[in-house]
């Protein structure tokens, strides 16, 4: 690594940009990559990148950096060596090489077909990397939406006003959106007072503090907590727990600014779920809790340190009341008319071009969630199942719906619940959109989890027998997160978990669809990748915390049947991959899959085991297995392991006394068989032979 103290710091000021667009989440890698230029880990783990964003502005500061890269050795490749020389003189194709590079004949080097020099290339200057790639950098950065101001030569998130560009207080001369770099930038667009002059980083924080703008996210989020809980306790309550408000609320402004306000009471008769979510998602406020019950108060973020005359609260409260008479006026309207007679106007809401309406949707769901049923040996009754399956999808032919499409699902359940559906059904419908994301609730009860499996299996099966499967990281229609929903479901051991594979879930919902067998075959076979890229992506996530290799192994023995027990398994791995014991497990399977590759399958002949040796291994590998099924059965896989590092000793002696490429290939198949049939064992559990190992922690484990 180049050890280096120069500091580059750097600012891109422009018109407001939507809160939800930030940070912009490729800066931080390009600018790791950035840092390996130098040779340097640039992670934020080792400190050396500070960025952030505020409404107006980008920023970062990059610490730690040399003055230059350093030299380095590069291999040059010439023309072939048999048209650099005739009859050993050089010909005019080398001596232009050797020119071009500043080099003569002594120097190239010896061996390969090919002209060869190593020359010497000087680093550049850190000044000339940075003018060169932060433009590049910035420009290069992809917004979900763009837009072009003056002439139009620039495309960008919003338009540019200026940028400093500072290498240890001193201009980094670049041009950037066809703003010239230099050291001034603005500070709050209200309260700010005229040019802020900056030096550094440091420097910047505390003069943007002085012109009312709070540079750091995190330091605004913690002042915005602070003023929220106060202003609720001041009416007995306190804020409602939100972090997508948080995310939100920390990019809308540069000074951190917090208002009360309160909306007509009357609107309290709404549901809560209607409420909250016209305040979070269209009105950017957060709920004021009073024991525990959403209150008519709640509280907004302002860009001013107060609100003296009351309009930015008065104003709050306007707009809201009028949201909430509208939610008001749509949930009046929609309560005239049951779920049930929504069915059939689902016919009139297109799914899919090619996979049909939401009526065919909901036939397709109802048809594969009493299969599911059946084969996951669900105690649910079928008419519960059959009935959410049913009306699942009518709230999208409600006006609510309509209006607030983030209450599908959940408008569908309130309303159950209204008209005297039992709560299993209401549950169920309500639930069958969950899980959203990895960190979200699962549905309360067994129908809930069906639903939401056959709803997203329908869908996985359905685009990938049209063709329309993910690609790269585009993913237009989320199938990612519908299969991540659905192993989140299947992972989880709850007292009603889902007793089905995921083999099984996927044949079935390609049952739902017409297609012929090729079609068939080749949406399965992808449709089981896709699935074991999800599976292995999400035991590796948090909560699971799960290592790469354990997974591996586990899944090398069978993961399809059902991921509660593959998760079980990996877990024993785990538990038991630093102990001691466990380079007795490894190295045993690693000797046996060695000896045993490529060998033809075959049963093992008491009567052709002739060495003591092989006799008391077989004898053992009898006893280990029985042992090994039993516990295994009870989902002791930990023990199970442990019953085959049993077996160690009785190994190292066949594998040290008894030769098994003998030329008898009777006997030698024999033996082969003995040793398959041991691998056998621990091979149902994991194939172990994928875990890696760092035998010197081993060493120091036992000391």
């Amino acid at each position: 690594m180049i050890e280096g103290t120069h500091e580059y710091f750097f600012e891109l000021l422009t018109e407001e940009i939507p809160a939800w667009m930030l940070p912009p989440p490729t800066l931080a890698k390009e600018l790791e990559t950035l840092y390996a230029e130098f040779g340097i880990d640039g992670t934020q783990r080792n400190g050396l990148i500070q960025s952030g964003a505020t409404s107006r502005r980008l920023y970062f500061n990059l610490s730690g950096l040399p003055s230059a890269q350093a030299d380095r050795d590069e291999e040059v490749k010439g023309p072939p060596r048999k048209s650099a020389f005739k009859d050993e003189t050089p010909t005019p194709a080398l001596l232009g090489f050797l020119k071009k590079n500043g080099a003569s004949l002594e120097d190239i080097l010896p061996g390969s077909d090919y002209i060869r020099l190593r020359r010497v290339v000087k680093g550049q200057t850190t000044g000339a990397i940075l003018a060169d790639r932060i433009p590049r950098i910035m420009q290069g950065l992809r917004w979900p939406k763009m837009m072009r101001w003056g002439d139009g030569d620039w495309s960008y998130i919003r338009p540019v006003h200026s940028v400093i560009s500072l290498l240890d207080g001193e201009v980094v001369p670049l041009r950037l959106f066809g703003v010239d770099a230099g050291s001034s930038t603005v500070g709050h667009r209200l309260l700010g007072s005229g040019p802020v002059k900056v030096d550094s980083y440091s420097d910047y924080v505390e003069k943007l503090g002085a012109s009312h703008v709070v540079v750091e996210p995190e330091m605004r989020e913690r002042m915005m907590k602070q003023k929220c809980a106060g202003l609720a306790v001041q009416v007995g309550g306190e804020p409602a727990e939100d972090d997508t408000i948080w995310l939100q609320w920390r990019h809308l402004t540069e000074f951190p600014g917090i208002v009360r306000a309160e909306f007509d009471p009357k609107f309290l008769e709404l549901p809560e779920e209607v409420l909250t979510t016209v305040m979070r998602v269209h009105q950017k406020q957060l709920p004021i809790k009073v024991n525990g019950r959403i209150s008519h108060y709640f509280l907004g973020v302002m860009d001013l340190v107060e609100d003296r005359e009351g309009n930015v609260a008065s104003g709050n409260s306007f707009v809201t009341n009028a949201r909430f008479a509208d939610a008001r006026f749509f949930y009046e309207t929609d309560r005239k008319r049951l779920l049930q007679d929504r069915v059939e106007d689902l016919a009139h809401l297109q799914f899919q071009e090619k996979l049909g309406n939401y009526l065919q949707k909901t036939q397709r769901i109802l048809s594969l969630a009493g299969e599911i049923r059946t084969a996951s040996r669900s105690k649910t009754p079928g008419d519960s199942i059959s009935l959410a399956s049913r009306l699942c999808k009518t709230d999208l032919m409600t006006e609510m719906v309509k209006e607030f499409t983030e209450l599908q699902g959940k408008i569908g359940g309130i309303y159950a619940r209204e008209e005297g559906l039992i709560e299993e059904v209401c549950h169920a419908i309500y639930d069958h959109y969950l899980p959203v994301a990895a960190d979200d609730p699962l549905p309360r009860n067994e129908a809930g989890a069906i639903l939401a499996v056959a709803d997203r299996m329908d869908t996985l099966a359905g685009f990938f027998l049209i063709g329309l499967k993910p690609t790269g990281s585009r993913d237009p229609f989320a199938l990612r997160r519908a299969a991540q929903g659905v192993v989140q479901i299947l992972l989880n051991e709850a007292p009603w978990r889902m007793d089905i594979g995921i083999d099984v879930l996927i044949d079935l919902a390609l049952k739902g669809h017409a297609a012929d067998g090729t079609a068939l075959t080749g949406a399965r076979m992808e449709l089981m990748s896709f699935f074991e890229e999800r599976v292995r992506t999400i035991l590796e996530a948090v909560p699971h915390h799960l290592a790469y290799d354990e997974i591996a192994a586990a899944m090398a023995a069978a993961w399809t049947a059902s991921l509660p027990d593959l998760k079980r398994r990996a877990s024993a791995l785990r538990e038991i991959r630093n102990q001691r014991d466990f380079l007795s497990v490894l190295d045993s399977a690693r000797r046996i899959a060695n000896i045993t590759e490529g060998a033809p399958p075959g049963e093992v002949v008491p009567s052709l085991l002739h060495d003591p040796v092989e006799k008391r291994l077989w004898e053992l590998s009898t006893l280990v297995d029985e042992q090994i099924r039993e516990v295994s059965a009870q989902g002791q896989y930990r023990r199970a392991l442990e019953s085959f590092a049993g077996l160690a000793t009785e190994l190292e002696g066949f594998f040290k006394n008894v030769m098994v490429n003998v030329d008898d290939p009777a006997l030698r198949d024999n033996r082969i068989a003995l040793l398959r049939k041991v691998g056998n064992s621990v091979g149902r559990i994991a194939d172990v032979t994928k875990i890696v190992v760092d035998r010197s922690n081993y060493g120091s484990a036992t000391q």
